[in-house]
């Protein structure tokens, strides 16, 4: 196995087709992230900002119930965020080759009908209708491009 199929983060991308019972393939780099950081599993949201679903850990999960406690119990920032995130999550469940099915509610409100992309963001993942991820992406290009987004600097590691 490789360095890159042991790694804790997700990465890169993977097209996949829903097949005919409603399945996809989770990606093995994905499931390996999942055992290295022994995980207590993958949580599904429809994304707070972007026309995807957010895929998360357990841990990464509580992590969020937990900064939401910055916000007053009875505010109204707290109870949209907690309905927005909790409300409409999913415990993604998978067999021992992978296979899982996507909840067809997220699916409908993100417009997957047959084919994704699952797409690695290092400590989480989503998952896109390649159309809408392409358009994302031209997009996200042109700021690049032309200094809207910039890349931080990133410290170099001593040798």
């Amino acid at each position: 196995m490789s360095a890159f199929q042991n790694s804790e983060l997700f990465l890169s991308s993977h097209p996949c087709r829903i097949d005919g019972k409603g399945r996809v393939p989770l990606p093995l780099p994905f499931r390996n992230a999942v055992a290295a950081r022994q995980s207590g599993g993958i949580f599904l949201f429809v994304s707070l900002t972007e026309n995807t679903i957010e895929g998360v850990t357990a841990e990464r999960m509580a992590d969020m119930s937990a900064a939401l406690d910055q916000y007053d119990p009875m505010s109204d920032e707290r109870a949209a965020l907690e309905r927005a995130i909790f409300g409409n999550a999913a415990q993604l469940q998978y067999d021992g080759d992978g296979r899982c099915s996507l909840p067809r509610a997220l699916l409908e409100r993100v417009g997957i009908t047959s084919e994704l992309v699952f797409v690695g963001r290092g400590e989480t993942f989503q998952i896109w209708e390649p159309g809408a991820l392409a358009q994302k992406d031209a997009e996200l290009r042109d700021k690049l491009k032309t200094g809207q987004i910039k890349m931080p600097l990133i410290p170099s590691r001593p040798r």
